[in-house]
């Protein structure tokens, strides 16, 4: 698939950004595909252990405005992680100067793994491996903060005292790119602002802002192989578009053996009629994010109208929701 976000760098560049951003000298540099946003590289260098370099987008006029802050967000989550012993990425190096290279860039220890995704595993390994990440996400969803929003705005002071305020941004902000591209008609940005407004009681109902994930799914599940052959959890990883926010904001997109995660987890997803409502604006949100993105960032109008449906139908899911709960 096209991306308009991704560019490898010149073999001068990656030298450059190297050894001024990590400090060390580059011996071989290897493209990582599968990721459509950052360009990433397995790098090994003279004087440190294997790492992985990753560099933000090109034509970052094309970013959603949350996007805008994705690394630093990832760099603040894997400083949290760190703190509670959640296994995730641990950050080497990072520059968000844009003057080494005109892009972020991030330096992350290389862990020895494969991500769930890519592999078959057997009933025994699938029921580890999911249900230790289960416990570590558990962990993740436990920390708590003091404002509602993005990671990067409430490091820098930001954020909300209300959960309603802080999803008003985000739909404010989707919009403000979304309509001039006409993604939507206006009819039915207009429609969802008006749903919004319904559901504001029900969003403030959530008091403690949780920090959640917003992208787990077995691509960002890394698996190793542990001493005795079998495969074992290694990490949560791509942090980066974590929110401190409801955890009705988590939808696990984890497939067969997902009773496994939950049962690390230590919980099914609540289902109050509170939480459908929740759920559904939530779900309705990640597919007009989705329709923007493909459309915008990588130029694929199909996917981009097949998320469009799904927002109409979602659309139509959430009305029901609320007309059974007044």
């Amino acid at each position: 698939m096209k991306s308009f976000l991704r560019r490898e760098l010149t073999g001068d560049e990656l030298r450059t950004v190297t050894e001024k951003i990590l400090g060390a000298r580059l011996l071989s540099a290897e493209p990582l595909t599968g990721g459509l946003f950052n360009t990433t590289y397995l790098v090994d260098t003279d004087c440190r252990a294997r790492a992985v370099l990753r560099l933000g987008p090109v034509n970052r006029h094309l970013l959603l405005p949350y996007e805008h802050g994705l690394m630093e967000a990832e760099v603040e989550v894997d400083r949290i992680c760190a703190e509670r012993g959640i296994p995730a990425s641990e950050v080497l190096a990072y520059d968000l100067s844009k003057t080494v290279v005109d892009r972020d860039v991030m330096f992350v220890r290389y862990i020895p793994s494969r991500a769930y995704s890519e592999l078959t595993l057997t009933e025994e390994e699938r029921a580890s491996v999911l249900a230790d990440a289960g416990r570590a996400m558990a962990k993740f969803n436990a920390v708590t903060g003091e404002k509602f929003g993005r990671v990067a705005d409430v490091l820098h002071g930001g954020g909300f005292d209300l959960w309603s305020e802080a999803l008003r941004k985000e739909l404010d902000e989707w919009a403000s790119v979304c309509r001039p591209m006409g993604i939507f008609p206006d009819e039915e940005i207009d429609r969802f602002f008006a749903l919004f407004e319904r559901c504001v009681p029900y969003f403030d109902e959530v008091t403690t802002p949780r920090l959640t994930h917003n992208d787990l799914w077995t691509g960002n599940i890394l698996v190793k192989e542990g001493e005795d052959g079998k495969r074992e959890f290694a990490a949560i990883i791509d942090g980066d578009r974590a929110m401190w926010s409801d955890i009705g904001m988590e939808m696990f997109w984890l497939g067969e053996g997902a009773e496994h995660f939950y049962e690390g987890y230590g919980a099914q997803p609540e289902q109050t009629p509170s939480e459908r409502v929740r759920r559904t604006f939530y779900a309705l949100l990640v597919r007009v994010w989705t329709a923007y993105i493909y459309a915008a960032e990588f130029d694929d109008r199909d996917v981009a109208a097949h998320e469009r449906e799904g927002a109409l139908r979602t659309e139509r899911t959430l009305l029901e929701h609320l007309a059974g709960h007044r």
